[in-house]
């Protein structure tokens, strides 16, 4: 058979006045809260219930994916307002166009795209500015263009992979 615990309990009129043991963990019978002691406080501190303790317009991450091999290394942050951030690394194609097929489906084609590549020549990574010449958002789940150097050091190989990122409201 299991065994019950019960834990100090008061009314909040009680707990007014009442100074709980350091570490003690009480019940408010009034407000069906909990409440945490440090030896010193009256009342000690009121533990929030779910849905309680933040303004009303916070936002917040509701879900997020990590990048993994599985996941071809993408990721996002989803809030609870529908906004989210994406990336992940794409390698263009020997002439520079790439396609990146994003995480999570955006909702209309208003979104903000940036790339950043780092190159890595002669063992010194350097930040090399180069131009996305166009891209496409027509689609809400796909990002297509071409990268052309703007760098003395481009080739046009495509084989410079860049990091890229996403944000706007998600469906």
């Amino acid at each position: 058979m299991s065994k019950q615990i019960k834990i100090r309990r008061g009314t909040a009129a009680e707990y007014e006045t009442f100074v709980g043991a350091e570490g003690e963990i009480t019940m408010d019978t009034t407000n069906k809260t909990l409440r945490v002691h440090d030896g010193v406080t009256p009342g000690g501190t009121i533990l929030a219930k779910q849905g309680e303790g933040m303004p009303a317009n916070s936002d917040y991450v509701i879900g997020f994916q990590t990048p993994s091999s599985s996941n071809n290394y993408t990721w996002y942050r989803k809030y609870k307002s529908g906004w989210i951030e994406q990336g992940g690394v794409c390698t263009p194609s020997g002439n520079g166009d790439f396609s990146i097929t994003l995480p999570k489906v955006m909702q209309s084609s208003n979104y903000h795209f940036t790339a950043t590549f780092i190159v890595s020549s002669t063992g010194i990574t350097e930040n090399i500015v180069l131009g996305i010449r166009q891209y496409n958002t027509s689609t809400k789940e796909k990002i297509y263009g071409r990268v052309t150097g703007i760098h003395s050091t481009w080739n046009g190989t495509g084989a410079w992979p860049f990091n890229w990122i996403v944000a706007g409201m998600v469906q």
